[in-house]
């Protein structure tokens, strides 16, 4: 398909924000379908090169937001037919939720309104509708500066973790390998905000939260589309092997494997709260008694958005589909299991780049890294045929 047919096409056109390895896997999605999609990014990263996709520059929607809205304006004024906007992190989604009514002359949005975003993307919000809707989520203090523990320390239960909300800088100015903090008792607790005070960091919020036992493939992660009455229509299911930092960080390998129990909590929270659209919502299973405690809901596709269509759900295509008009009444899912691997990253971190970022305890053997992704695996930018978008992330992997 030309670019022109794309501007001038007689139905919902595709449009992405943002270019990385997210924006890449709805890409591909909507291909399967002969579908190409507008990809719109302030910079030009993986699915700029896609041949499934037209790229175009627009304003960095943080730092120009409303240069960035009149982008998006100008561009929906191109289009023959409305825009299928999808964004692929916050940074896209908090401004064009703000500014939906605005847009919409120019885009259908496959999303819920901004209320039920602002729910979803602030944890304390949504720690409090967990209480609410009685789900599972670990006891979590949110304090404004790092003299708030005072107020709150004999309600800490051990081990715990502590953390910024505010991440810029803070492991530069603490020295610290990361920014998420396991502390065993009292004494490491005072021990860190002596540390977090001499570094000058005692003003900012921090998080306090109950520690749920597990390693990092107890990060169990549900994806779902739902519609507009937050009736759950299709789901996948699946847990990290590895993530960049390995305490807290984004996912490199996971497995996508069927999980029946986090369908019931993620169909409780989902309606309960009215969310149209896909979410990626996270759990911790924990290691001691199996609960499921949630962690966060993305309201957006996550960065590990393809697995599920490889494993057979298409959720952009069903999304777009019943913004169309079709009607689903089963629930669309899979029992397919498969692995999802940023291949040179995982590797390289696996086996050296851990112990160089201060964290030994990751580093594993070849044969050890080799038995983790056992199975049938999926790559998230390799494809012999769209092999431009893997030109693209090995320059900028040497780089």
């Amino acid at each position: 398909m030309k670019n022109k047919n794309i501007l001038n096409s007689d139905s919902y056109v595709p449009v992405i924000l943002g270019s990385g390895i997210n924006s890449l896997g709805i890409v591909r999605s909507f291909a399967e379908q002969k579908i190409k999609s507008v990809v719109l990014d302030h910079v030009k990263s993986h699915a700029f090169y896609s041949k499934y996709s037209y790229g175009e520059l627009v304003a960095n929607p943080i730092t120009e937001t409303d240069n960035f809205i009149k982008d998006l304006i100008l561009f929906g004024k191109k289009l023959k037919n409305k825009g299928f906007i999808i964004a692929t992190n916050d940074e896209w989604l908090l401004p064009i939720s703000r500014n939906q009514k605005q847009l919409e002359a120019y885009y259908y949005f496959p999303m819920s309104e901004n209320k039920v975003i602002e729910i979803c993307s602030d944890k304390e919000k949504l720690y409090s509708f967990a209480e609410e809707n009685k789900i599972p989520y670990p006891k979590t203090f949110f304090l404004k500066n790092i003299h708030g523990i005072e107020k709150i320390e004999a309600e800490i239960i051990y081990p715990c973790i502590l953390k910024p909300t505010i991440t810029v800088g803070f492991t530069e100015k603490l020295k610290t390998r990361g920014r998420v903090f396991r502390l065993e008792n009292k004494k490491e607790l005072i021990k860190i905000i002596d540390k977090i005070k001499k570094a000058d960091l005692s003003n900012i919020p921090y998080v306090l939260q109950e520690y749920i036992y597990g390693g990092i493939e107890s990060l169990y992660t549900i994806t779902t589309y739902s519609n507009k009455y937050g009736n759950i229509i299709a789901y996948s299911t699946g847990h990290k092997i590895r993530q960049n930092p390995p305490d807290a960080g984004t996912i490199v390998s996971g497995k996508v494997t069927p999980q029946p129990e986090l369908y019931e909590y993620a169909k409780k929270l989902i309606k309960n709260v009215g969310f149209y659209g896909i979410a990626n919502t996270e759990f911790k299973k924990d290691s001691k008694n199996g609960e499921f405690k949630l962690i966060e809901i993305n309201p957006r596709p996550g960065k590990w958005n393809y697995s599920v269509t490889a494993s057979g759900i298409n959720m952009p295509i069903i999304a777009l589909k019943e913004a169309e008009g079709e009607k689903y009444n089963k629930i669309q899912t899979s029992d397919n299991e498969l692995i999802w691997l940023v291949f040179i990253e995982d590797f390289l971190l696996s086996l050296f780049l851990f112990k160089k970022k201060g964290y030994p305890e990751f580093n594993i053997s070849f044969s050890q890294w080799r038995k983790s992704i056992k199975g049938k695996k999926v790559f998230p930018i390799f494809s012999i045929k769209d092999i431009l978008p893997y030109f693209h992330y090995l320059i900028t992997l040497i780089r």
